[in-house]
């Protein structure tokens, strides 16, 4: 076991820019895959998942701009189906992909599809086979954000190749405003979050880093349980309008609208949503 020295000498060195990802360990350790399923149905909190008259303005957002009544729809990281769900209530065609096993399970269960059709797969969307033929992919929540820019372009190679010609992959992400707002610093709490990181009597440092040239934030998480010591990084990437459009354009997409987001009343501009279309 380390020693404390040596624990809080790893806390407080800053690690190099997407050295560790572990947002897998979020999803499929037991205890964790738990709590993130509670945070996601939680009506309280916007930690996991907006709330659902936010859920509801999006799908209906989506609804009035691509017509979901009859077409092809592939959530990404559908979590437990909150949206996926409500595509098919519309008259979609849905696959929800996930590679929470909790959370698929959830979804299968408690999921009606309406007019529509409505599956789900626990697939990892980096790895794993997407549908072919969709008119419509989705990944909302700024979960493009956490991806290296390594995975973002495995990911938007393989989001191409999955839409018709004339498909449309929508999803959002934290702008650079929202990046002028994160300070760095470490902070200690026992048993953080009601016992989120373990079921077991833990301390967590959460320590938070920022790399201001790449517009990137880190939230690395050191849980110290008896005997046992492990971490969970959170790498969150901000863009500018200028940035995300770059860099879609390299991967083949042109950006048909940058500014508009999905829960239009929110009063802020930390997020925004883009809708790209194959080349």
């Amino acid at each position: 076991m380390k020693s404390l020295f040596e624990v809080l000498s790893e806390v407080y060195q800053k690690p190099e820019l997407f050295s560790a990802y572990t947002a897998e360990t979020l999803w499929t350790e037991p205890h964790l895959a738990q709590q993130m399923l509670k945070t996601h149905l939680d009506q309280n909190t916007p930690l996991a998942s907006r709330t659902l008259p936010v859920v509801e303005q999006t799908v209906a957002w989506l609804d009035d701009r691509f017509g979901l009544e009859g077409k092809n729809v592939c959530d990404l990281g559908c979590g437990p189906g909150l949206y996926a769900e409500r595509y098919a209530q519309r008259g979609a065609f849905v696959e929800g992909l996930d590679f929470s096993t909790n959370s698929i399970a959830y979804a299968t269960e408690n999921a009606a599809s309406g007019r529509g059709s409505l599956s789900f797969r626990r697939a990892d969307y980096l790895s794993d086979e997407l549908p072919s033929g969709q008119d419509l992919v989705t990944l909302i929540y700024c979960d493009f954000c956490p991806l290296s820019p390594a995975q973002r372009s495995i990911l938007l190679n393989k989001v191409r190749c999955a839409l018709v010609p004339d498909g449309a992959f929508v999803f959002d992400v934290y702008s650079t405003k929202a990046f002028e707002g994160i300070s760095e610093g470490t902070v200690l709490s026992r048993n953080h979050a009601n016992g989120f990181w373990s079921a077991n009597d833990c301390f967590v440092f959460q320590s938070t880093w920022t790399y201001p040239i790449d517009a990137v934030s880190l939230d690395l998480f050191t849980i110290v349980e008896e005997g046992k010591t492990w971490r969970v990084y959170n790498w969150l990437q901000y863009f500018s309008l200028e940035s995300v459009e770059a860099e879609l354009q390299a991967h083949g997409f042109r950006v048909e609208n940058l500014s508009e987001r999905f829960d239009a009343n929110a009063d802020t501009t930390d997020t925004f949503t883009i809708v790209a279309r194959p080349l």
